[in-house]
């Protein structure tokens, strides 16, 4: 597919364009609808005709990987929203991201409820990335959740009524309502009555819903509604431990910050291929000296960000092994049993309680009756807010909780990892 009006209408609205080159906030030399690459130098100037032709050649990188990763019928609004996503987070972030594995698991409804968990900046949400995404998800949403062309049915939504027990908030933020701006919530009267069409998993009171009529997505205290206990989505329960249960393998540990950049792998990205290089010398020892080494083998199949890439260079080193959707730490459990520990893909950003995009991948090498002991090659996360309080992230317990909210997002089984048969 390619994009439509609508979309290269978004996309231009939000860019903006600039005939003269420039340095954005990240540093790096841009033009025209933030065009970036060895065509832009310092004092450039082009027309407006010729910023037209390179956004249409850029969002073509985009389209190509938004036809790549989506496996499921959409409709023309869909794939414009999700280009313009693509564009503006990254390919990356579309390939690891929860809104494309709701999606491709024609759960419509619960994919057009992420697109707002990508708005943050480094201290907080961005009025601008909440402004692009409410547009993104109108347009995703534009033409209806249900595309035809498939034999297999979407994933119903049953909507459902909650009623308002006290005087209570909508936000747009899981946060007392003191610390949100006036135009990050709306006051509701004791009795006020909506119709919710997905919700989240609570987690420190909150939970998150999507109102039906399009009424958007907002964060609400679960305390003061009826009508919510009924719909919870599964838990992904912890796996039987016993109390002084522990299986902790003996796997090195891989930091991606010391990673040798070379071309689209860089440091900061390849956290996919360190957490498989772990699993790949414990499960076969000596088939790769170090992250940098499985780098070097994974480059001919593809980007790290790509699930097929890993599988294919962990065959090729004699590891028969699967990209996986529905894992639950009952699966974690039995693959470490078996001395295999286990790549998972985790929501990294934001509190544990509200996860959001820039997905992460992580190495399970243990358990205890606690929760999951990991490799994390970033480092230790802070839970609380999301960013990294420690650099080292060797055999770090992350509780089954804090798994579950992280990793199973949306359910009881929808996990991503890498298995071995």
């Amino acid at each position: 597919m390619k994009i439509s009006s609508d979309g290269l209408k978004l996309v231009k609205e939000f860019e903006g364009c600039k005939l003269t080159a420039y340095t954005c906030a990240a540093g790096v030399l841009t033009i025209g609808y933030g065009s970036t690459g060895s065509h832009v130098v310092p004092g450039k100037t082009i027309t407006q005709a010729e910023a037209e032709a390179l956004l249409i050649k850029d969002l073509g990188r985009f389209e190509t990987a938004v036809d790549k990763y989506v496996k499921v019928p959409v409709t023309q609004a869909m794939f414009d929203a999700l280009v313009s996503f693509a564009f503006n987070c990254g390919e990356g972030a579309l390939a690891e991201s929860t809104l494309l594995r709701l999606l491709n698991q024609k759960d419509y409804t619960g994919a057009a409820a992420q697109f707002d968990r990508w708005v943050k900046g480094p201290n907080g949400a961005l009025p601008g990335l909440v402004r692009r995404r409410d547009a993104e998800e109108a347009l995703f949403r534009k033409d209806g959740l249900t595309p035809g062309g498939s034999s297999v049915p979407a994933v119903a939504h049953k909507s459902f009524k909650i009623k308002a027990k006290n005087a209570t908030l909508l936000k747009k933020a899981p946060l007392a309502g003191s610390e949100l701006a006036d135009d990050q919530r709306v006051v509701v009267e004791i009795g006020k009555e909506y119709g919710v069409i997905w919700r989240g998993k609570e987690d420190g009171g909150h939970v998150k819903v999507s109102f039906d009529y399009g009424l958007g997505n907002w964060y609400i205290f679960a305390g003061h509604w009826d009508g919510l206990t009924q719909s919870a989505p599964p838990t992904n329960v912890a796996p039987a431990v016993s109390a002084n249960g522990k299986k902790v393998l003996d796997t090195p540990y891989f930091s991606q910050r010391d990673n040798i950049p070379s071309g689209n792998d860089m440091p900061y990205r390849t956290c996919f291929s360190s957490s498989c290089a772990m699993l790949a010398v414990t499960v076969k020892p000596g088939c790769v000296s170090g992250d940098d080494a499985y780098i070097k083998k994974r480059q001919p199949f593809g980007d790290s960000t790509d699930s097929g890439a890993q599988v294919k260079c962990l065959n090729s080193l004699g590891i028969k092994a699967r990209f996986v959707t529905n894992g639950n730490n009952d699966f974690i459990k039995k693959q470490i049993d078996r001395g295999i520990p286990v790549p998972c893909g985790i929501l990294h950003h934001g509190p544990a309680g509200a996860p959001s995009g820039g997905g992460h991948w992580i190495c399970v090498v243990g358990y205890d009756s606690t929760g999951f002991i990991v490799n994390d090659p970033w480092g230790e996360i802070n839970h609380a807010s999301g960013s990294y309080s420690k650099t080292n992230g060797k055999q770090v317990n992350y509780s089954y909780k804090l798994f579950d909210s992280r990793w199973t997002v949306s359910g009881s089984s929808d996990g991503w990892a890498i298995a071995v048969e």
